[in-house]
């Protein structure tokens, strides 16, 4: 089992829309970039009133869960995990 370390730190993001869903298609963390190769999972979640997308993605060798604030429009890097 993928042991996934928490994160939470802000980050760029390049989004690319499949019909009406967006995918993140490339990150940047801290000066890196990461290509998703895979989106895994979509869904959303309520933090108090604020509503929020959340990403499992992967690239060949880590999985990530980004989200995006419908709020504030901003990306996160909430955790991640060595595949």
């Amino acid at each position: 089992m993928d042991m996934y370390e928490k994160i939470s730190e802000p980050i760029e993001v390049m989004v690319a829309f499949r019909g009406s869903r967006p995918e993140p298609i490339v990150f940047k963390w801290n000066r890196k970039i990461y290509r998703v190769s895979k989106v895994n999972l979509m869904h959303t979640e309520r933090r108090g009133r604020e509503k929020f997308y959340i990403f499992s993605v992967s690239d060949e060798t880590n999985a990530y869960r980004l989200s995006f604030s419908g709020e504030s429009l901003k990306w996160n890097l909430e955790e991640m995990a060595m595949l």
